[in-house]
């Protein structure tokens, strides 16, 4: 657990780094912040969509170690969760108005403009699929975390259990796939995109049937004791059959966000491909 908190931490202070910086650019008019700005933003919408909802499933009635919970207390946590979801999202939401305001934009775009005007520019990535560039690149920094848990987090590919030599392995492989695809996007190379749709189908695909799979309910109720033995918390703590439910909840409103990210890159194909081409011209 301590190293668990020391990985977790470290991560924090990284973000707030980040943070710092994207602040600091903002102020500048820089055009990198303005899309760092953006997934910050596409983050707290995310969480506070996702939490909101299964803060209130998960607090629908007393938990089974403390059964005869007051009322008054479910609701009193379901404030708390609301508004440290819920203003999240809001600013969240703000950003990502605020940020695409054609004056805004127009603002951050005026720092890239050439010294010659007489020169051609390079067409830019579409800020959403730019954005989304970024969350593939910045998920290699999963593997980072995982060495620190001290429990084995199961990893299906269409329904099979790997061992944990090979889902390392596999883990590695798609992070870095993720990573390459997301560099491209931004280089607007066009094999990137197809990379991209790839790996999105595969792993939909793949979560899907493991997901409806016959041993998925055993495993990750094994996964749930695992888990509870090695942070030596008492088995009350949480129920498999809680833990289950949630989980469920989890992965459905997984699949609703993978399935918008589809919808988003079919969205901009045609302006991605054409920025491509621009740039493949120009170069």
């Amino acid at each position: 657990m301590k190293n668990v908190m020391l990985a977790t931490q470290g991560f924090m202070i990284c973000l707030c780094l980040s943070g710092i910086a994207t602040g600091v650019g903002l102020i500048y008019l820089r055009n990198w912040a303005r899309i760092s700005i953006l997934i910050w933003g596409g983050l707290s919408v995310f969480f506070g969509v996702i939490g909101i909802p299964i803060a209130y499933l998960s607090l629908s009635s007393p938990p089974p170690n403390v059964p005869n919970l007051p009322p008054e207390s479910l609701q009193t946590v379901r404030f708390l969760m609301l508004l440290i979801y819920g203003l999240p999202l809001l600013v969240g939401v703000w950003w990502l108005v605020l940020f695409n305001r054609a004056s805004v934009k127009a603002q951050f775009a005026a720092k890239l403009v050439s010294a010659d005007p007489g020169l051609p520019r390079k067409p830019n990535c579409p800020t959403p699929i730019a954005v989304l560039a970024w969350f593939y690149i910045l998920s290699i920094l999963n593997l980072l975390l995982l060495p620190f848990l001290p429990f084995r987090v199961p990893i299906f590919v269409f329904g099979i259990v790997l061992p944990p030599t090979v889902g390392w392995l596999v883990l590695i492989l798609s992070s870095s796939a993720l990573t390459i695809a997301g560099i491209g996007l931004l280089k607007l190379k066009p094999w990137s995109y197809t990379l991209t749709i790839g790996l999105q189908l595969f792993w939909l695909a793949s979560t899907v049937v493991s997901f409806l799979s016959p041993n998925f309910r055993a495993v990750m109720d094994s996964f749930s004791r695992d888990m509870q033995e090695s942070l030596h918390l008492p088995q009350t703590a949480f129920s498999s059959a809680n833990f289950s439910h949630h989980y469920g909840w989890t992965m459905i409103l997984g699949f609703v966000f993978a399935g918008a990210i589809l919808a988003l890159l079919f969205y901009y194909r045609s302006r991605f491909l054409e920025a491509a081409s621009g740039a493949a011209r120009l170069s």
